[in-house]
């Protein structure tokens, strides 16, 4: 994930090793193309209408527009200002001779509505829209309304390629097709992308430069990461989890997680909750033991535990403080290597201790056990003891320095989720997921996926990264198979979860050229 900067970094240094701008613009464009004449059907035949601007990205839309007339698509190319680099000139140029015009009849009248291609304004572009371009933006807009095919070039204009910031009156497209790499700005403003696709364009090992670019994960950079359960595994082999919670009337949350747990493929799950509700865990999850909080009373660690989960439905109450005191000294002298992951309440007595909080994060984790733990927004600025920053720089940058000073992994629950490591290594950014997740437990589910990865012995970034992604997953199919977000329940979300392990057990197969595809969010 580039910002605009990293962007225009990494075309100038495969400029550099010796490939032309106007090849990288070749390309851009005719990827470009192809996929509208592969996805177009009756749209292209209702026309094409290309809304150029005067640089690259109008460049850009030049060749998409000859490309298409060679192929026999009724195409009008509307400018808003003549071109004004050499690449662009030449583009217009190349798309003048395909429809068999001269150069100053380049701009053609309107053909329909079926695609509109925006190529406005490209990556570099931040601030608010003017004269033509803001014009433009306009018909566009009508156009779609009319029931346009709005396809974006790179990014919809009026979209900050860093920031995600829109522009008054900036383009809302049904698809964007990005090139060479996936830009910041389109995963903080999803709704305004539509369906994103990332096509090569030829930058080669310049798309991966390693400057601090955050890291995207979907299935196409997480597949095959999954770990492999053996076909001879037993219980044991797959991962024992115990899930500390569920204080009387919040058994629920406690029962979520151990459904994740047994979702993501745990061996033996045991909920830790008092004992009025043993009976209720048992009665909803009889998959997953159940037993009573200990006493803190000479009672030890269990020693036959591969990771825990400490904080669904634990309380906030003086026994829950004291039971997570009893679970953080029982749990150093028994099992030092246990990983634990906290979330919810255990994140709430974090945050009200004596202590900082990334001091009492980090004594979790003292005795070299990871340690993750999974904030929504409110808990992570309660952690940080201010209100997380709005821009996504500083938020990210935020998070970054707790899990640095609490030693901890960080996942920053919402759209996107981020996930931040204690050391220096740019975070993880997870796109996937919808509204059928804005609900109570939600986080418990996740929590459960989470701790399993961890007991079958999963890095703990790389654990919370494949975590949250099959947990968009399994929301975004629930999402198509109900058509829309009323009435989703999560317990739907977990039936879905084998099918999101299925896609990422292995890399995607995209057509030729495309390196990512992400649903438009809806």
């Amino acid at each position: 994930m580039t910002t605009a900067a990293q962007a225009a970094t990494r075309d100038r240094l495969a400029m550099a090793a010796g490939t032309p701008g106007a090849r990288l613009m070749q390309a851009a464009g005719t990827r470009a193309a192809e996929l509208l004449l592969r996805e177009g059907g009756d749209r292209l035949r209702a026309g094409v209408t290309c809304w150029v601007g005067p640089g690259n990205n109008g460049g850009d839309a030049y060749v998409v527009a000859a490309h298409l007339a060679r192929h026999g698509v009724a195409v009008c190319v509307r400018a808003v200002a003549p071109p004004r680099t050499d690449d662009a000139r030449a583009a217009a140029a190349a798309w003048a001779q395909a429809a068999g015009l001269a150069v100053e009849e380049a701009v053609t009248a309107p053909v329909g509505a079926g695609v509109v291609v925006d190529g406005l304004l490209g990556t570099g572009h931040a601030g608010p829209l003017r004269g033509a371009v803001q014009d433009a933006c306009a018909q566009l807009a009508q156009a779609r309304d009319a029931g346009g095919w709005v396809v974006a070039l790179d990014l919809p204009t009026g979209l900050d390629a860093t920031t995600g910031a829109l522009a008054e009156g900036h383009v809302r497209a049904g698809d964007t097709i990005s090139f060479g790499t996936c830009k910041r700005g389109a995963l903080l403003a999803r709704d305004a992308v539509g369906r994103l696709r990332v096509v090569d364009i030829g930058l080669g090992p310049h798309a991966a430069l390693a400057d601090g670019a955050w890291r995207l994960a979907s299935p196409e950079t997480l597949g095959g990461a999954l770990p492999v359960i053996p076909w001879d595994a037993h219980k044991g082999r797959r991962g024992r989890v115990a899930v500390v919670g569920g204080a009387l009337g919040m058994a629920g949350a406690v029962v979520l997680a151990c459904e994740g747990a047994l979702r993501a493929g745990a061996g033996l799950v045991t909920a830790v909750v008092p004992t009025p509700s043993v009976p209720v865990v048992q009665g909803a999850q009889p998959q997953a033991l159940a037993t009573a909080w200990p006493s803190a009373t000479g009672e030890e660690f269990p020693s036959l535990l591969d990771a825990l989960a400490v904080g669904p439905g634990l309380g906030r109450g003086p026994e829950a403080a004291a039971l997570m005191a009893w679970l953080q000294e029982a749990r150093a002298k028994a099992v030092s290597g246990v990983p634990v992951v906290l979330d919810a309440d255990a994140l709430w007595h974090l945050a009200h201790g004596a202590r900082s909080s990334e001091e009492a994060v980090a004594a979790w984790g003292r005795a070299g056990a990871p340690v993750v733990i999974t904030p929504h927004p409110g808990e992570c600025a309660r952690l940080l003891g201010h209100p997380l920053p709005e821009e996504a720089e500083a938020r990210a940058e935020a998070v970054r320095a707790f899990a640095r000073a609490s030693g901890a992994v960080v996942v920053l629950k919402g759209t996107p989720t981020l996930i931040a490591t204690p050391d220096d290594a740019p975070p993880w950014v997870m796109p996937r997921g919808t509204a059928v997740l804005a609900t109570g437990g939600s986080g418990d589910l996740l929590t459960g996926l989470v701790v399993t990865l961890l007991a079958q012995r999963v890095p703990p970034a790389l654990a919370a990264a494949l975590a949250a992604t099959a947990h968009g997953l399994a929301a975004e199919q629930v999402q198509v198979q109900l058509g829309g977000v009323r009435g989703a329940t999560l317990q739907q979300v977990s039936a879905a979860l084998p099918r999101a392990w299925r896609e990422l057990e292995r890399p995607p197969v995209h057509p030729e050229g495309i390196l990512l595809d992400l649903p438009a969010v809806t």
